[in-house]
């Protein structure tokens, strides 16, 4: 910065310089001119003068005889210097010079006043779907819910281990189908004749129907 107003003072002052050598130079030429004009004045007066010298002397019977030239004469005193002219026209600017050096860095400036906020700007795209985290910590146990539907029915699993044998009748009895009851499986005295159906001891007949392992000593 300093720099380049340094080149622009020092093209100021060659301009001034050069406006001034051109004043002086067109001054110089006027002088000469005018001094020039005021010999040739002068001279067309003494040469006016001799001629109506030399008409007068005709007109009086005599032959004019122009003289010997004179000597030179001195030259004058310089007279005073005239007022000073008008500021002739600026020049042709001159050519572009080459660049300066950079300058020095300038101190840093005020912190400008903080501007009004701006307007909401569009909501982005979505991004990327992030990794999956890990998996949180068990929560408390819900209450208990409703009983749902029973399911279908599964397969028929493998048969069991055969169990222990039943109970079997003491010596003299055994097991026999009453003719009340094909169904049933009684435990009776070998050879007692069937009960009649009128018979209700150990709870009727329909007590012994109802329990297909029921022991019946007679």
């Amino acid at each position: 910065m300093r720099a380049h107003s340094s080149l622009s003072k020092a093209r100021h002052r060659a301009d001034l310089w050069f406006t001034l050598g051109v004043v002086l130079a067109l001054s110089l030429l006027a002088w000469v001119v005018i001094t020039m004009q005021q010999l040739s004045h002068d001279l067309r007066t003494a040469n006016a003068a001799r001629d109506a010298l030399a008409v007068q002397v005709q007109k009086l019977g005599a032959k004019p005889v122009a003289g010997p030239p004179g000597s030179r004469g001195e030259p004058g005193l310089v007279g005073p210097r005239g007022p000073k002219g008008d500021t002739g026209p600026a020049g042709p600017s001159g050519p572009e010079g080459s660049p300066g050096s950079p300058g020095p860095s300038g101190s840093p400036g005020k912190n400008g006043s903080n501007g009004q906020a701006g307007a909401n700007g569009t909501d982005g795209q979505p991004g990327a779907a992030g990794a999956t985290g890990p998996a949180g910590p068990a929560g408390p146990q819900g209450p208990k819910g409703d009983t749902g539907p029973a399911g279908p029915q599964g397969e028929q699993g493998p048969r069991g281990e055969q169990g222990p044998a039943g109970q079997s009748c003491p010596d003299g009895y055994s097991w026999q189908t009453p003719d009340y009851d094909p169904y049933a499986k009684v435990c009776r005295k070998d050879g007692a004749p069937q009960p009649s159906p009128s018979d209700d001891k150990g709870g009727g007949l329909l007590g012994m129907a109802l329990d297909p392992n029921r022991r019946e000593y007679m």
